[in-house]
């Protein structure tokens, strides 16, 4: 079976949180548990700053370490690739937060761990994610099978998989990856 990829578009996300509040929801999850966080990537100096966002959740990547940890095997992959948390089984150990390089996995006040399952339903339904469909930017996207990289975009380099196959690309500016749109359109004025 052909696994989806998440292409999270760094050029086009404004940072609005609107993925970040539809995925608290749906999850239902308590206050300060957030299975998708956004972080604020700042570069460059005056008069050419770059602000970007970089959307962040479980990967559901190909070696999860976290399921490789888990003393209770209470994290399984199923037969789309989904990394899955039995929360019945789950001891609230810990073990699986700390060895996830992406800190992906938090554990809820009854000791849980909690992290992004992909709305693997809604997937298997024909859907999109929710993060997915509730971006007003149409900066995320979950493709099976991935489509090609747009000639104006670049995968970012920046990001390191940390050899655990990871099902996401963050794509950035192809000609200077810390540059913007407004940056881009004075350097093409230029030329």
């Amino acid at each position: 079976m052909e696994q989806g990829i998440f292409i999270i578009d760094m050029a086009t996300c404004t940072g609005c949180q609107t993925c970040r509040i539809a995925c608290h929801d749906r999850a239902d999850s308590a206050d300060g548990i957030e299975p998708l966080r956004i972080e604020t990537e700042e570069a460059g100096l005056y008069p050419t700053p770059s602000l970007a966002y970089r959307v962040v959740h479980c990967y559901h990547c190909a070696e999860p370490s976290c399921a490789a940890v888990c003393p209770v095997a209470a994290i399984s992959q199923d037969a789309a690739g989904w990394v899955l948390i039995d929360a019945a089984a789950c001891t609230g150990c810990g073990a699986c937060a700390d060895a996830c390089p992406f800190h992906a996995i938090t554990l809820a006040d009854e000791g849980i761990a909690v992290k992004c399952d992909g709305c693997h339903d809604e997937v298997a339904r024909g859907w999109e994610p929710t993060c997915v469909r509730a971006c007003p930017m149409r900066a995320l996207h979950f493709e099976i099978p991935p489509a090609e990289v747009p000639k104006n975009r670049i995968a970012d380099p920046c990001f390191d998989g940390q050899g655990i196959e990871p099902r996401v690309v963050y794509l950035r500016w192809r000609r200077d990856e810390t540059a913007g749109p407004a940056t881009q359109r004075r350097e093409g004025a230029k030329g």
